[in-house]
């Protein structure tokens, strides 16, 4: 199954949605994800402070993280994982590197 941008975020607004807001969080940042599609780059945040995606640019991003469409949606079918898409140079990360690997547990 191949999936389109709309589900991968659909997918990531599932699971952040899934958090629950009173728990135990593993991570608290705010991630401005810039989608490189043929027709341009879409911005995304992904807030996980505030548990809220939402489509646009991210005023105060922790983390930006710039990825082809295609790779953003092998990471979410778990066809390709963060850790090699950085290695392999399909992904870039302005801000804290750490914490973008931190993503894939959302996506």
């Amino acid at each position: 199954m191949s999936l389109t941008l709309d589900q991968v975020i659909e997918r990531i607004k599932v699971r952040v949605a899934a958090v629950d807001p009173n728990g135990p969080r593993k991570v608290l940042g705010v991630f401005q994800l810039n989608v490189k599609t043929a027709s341009g780059v879409e911005e995304y945040t992904i807030d996980l402070k505030q548990l809220n995606v939402a489509k646009g640019p991210a005023s105060n991003a922790d983390v930006t993280v710039t990825v082809s469409v295609e790779d953003l949606i092998a990471v979410s079918a778990k066809t390709l994982t963060l850790g090699d898409a950085l290695t392999q140079g399909k992904l870039q990360v302005v801000g804290d590197a750490s914490l973008a690997t931190k993503l894939a547990e959302v996506i």
